[in-house]
């Protein structure tokens, strides 16, 4: 009687299939994709590295046998560097039909088809195993998964074999551009309509801008109130970069500081994941020309954190662009110089008041 195994891995998030056919027996493999089309973080828990039970299926394998079989499993996992990790079943009756089995079912000991002979390749695989353990997911890398399936009867006889892969990115950086201020530092934008950019190695995003409304929250409480303008999680943003909308929403004021956060949707093991970026704050003033612009600019640098009060209690009033210092007139080139002089604190402010 002719026998024949097929056998399917699906890895759920991953792409890349190899096919193999040996001597004893004709094989077929077909990958299917079946909940995500990028894995772009792989956590440690949901393969069992750590010998823990896993919490996730991280990929599905499909046999089909035509007859009644003795087979066993090897389990092989690897980076572009070394192999990191495998493990050996006992053999086990395959009955005929079609049978799937998930990485769940290769790590549960009351399986036959559990991997008893599971080990870490120690010498190759050490640097990726401390960073696994320091962190909770496998390092920036393309990672391969194979599944062996041996004939029972003659343990050198590979029956069928079928490997997925996949490209670990870990795009957790979220570096916010424009408007590059902070809390304790806003920019100073003077258009109400302000662009919006960062830099993210990540695919998604979503964006969330608030009003600063009491000088006594703090920004991760003024953050989880009620937003402005937040991106809806069922349609976020692909590029990294958004312009206030002009209409439909509440306007941004002038003398108003907000603050805004960017927050990447990343495709992990265990499901969509966010991550969120610093918080950025900014305040908007009146269009005002170049000249008065300069010294908002440079008095910002010399108050810092005191700079923000300031600008709130001279809303209404626009920039002169002339300059007082003990009584006289001072270029805004003396202004930027002291500058360097409070950074280097060989000036320091003793008190700040507007009269």
């Amino acid at each position: 009687m002719r026998r024949e195994i097929l056998i399917t891995i699906c890895m759920g998030l991953l792409l890349a299939g190899f096919q193999n056919q040996t001597a004893s027996a004709a094989v077929s493999v077909n990958l299917q994709l079946e909940a995500s089309n990028n894995l772009e973080v792989f956590f440690l828990k949901d393969l069992n590295l750590s010998g823990s039970a896993p919490s996730a299926v991280v990929f599905r394998a499909t046999l089909q046998s035509s007859s009644p079989e003795q087979v066993s499993f090897k389990f092989i996992m690897s980076s572009s560097q070394s192999v990191v990790a495998e493990g050996t079943s006992e053999v086990f009756p395959l009955s005929a039909g079609t049978h799937q089995y998930t990485n769940l079912d290769l790590s549960n000991s009351g399986l036959p088809c559990y991997l008893n002979d599971y080990d870490v390749n120690d010498e190759d695989a050490n640097d990726i195993q401390t960073r696994l353990l320091e962190t909770g997911y496998f390092p920036t890398d393309t990672y391969r998964m194979q599944l062996d399936v041996y004939s029972g009867a003659n343990p050198d006889s590979l029956m069928a074999t079928s490997s997925v892969s996949v490209h670990i990115s870990n795009p957790f950086d979220i570096m916010l551009l424009s408007p590059n201020g902070t809390p304790g530092s806003p920019a100073l934008v003077n258009n109400d309509t302000p662009l919006f950019s960062w830099s993210s190695s990540a695919q998604k995003f979503l964006i969330k801008i608030c009003e600063k409304t009491s000088e006594g929250m703090d920004p991760e409480s003024i953050m989880n109130g009620r937003p402005l303008y937040e991106t809806e999680p069922s349609a976020p943003l692909m590029i990294q970069s958004f312009v206030y909308p002009g209409s439909g929403f509440r306007p941004l004021e002038s003398g108003h500081t907000y603050y805004w956060q960017v927050t990447s949707l990343v495709e992990t093991s265990s499901g969509p994941t966010e991550y969120p970026s610093p918080i950025g704050a900014f305040t908007i003033y009146a269009q005002i020309n170049p000249q008065a612009q300069r010294i908002l600019e440079s008095l910002q640098k010399i108050l810092g954190a005191d700079f923000e009060p300031i600008l709130s209690n001279l809303s209404g009033y626009q920039p002169s662009g002339m300059i007082r210092l003990d009584g006289r007139d001072v270029s805004i080139s003396d202004l930027e110089a002291m500058v360097g002089k409070f950074s280097s604190q060989e000036y320091r402010t003793k008190a700040v008041n507007t009269e």
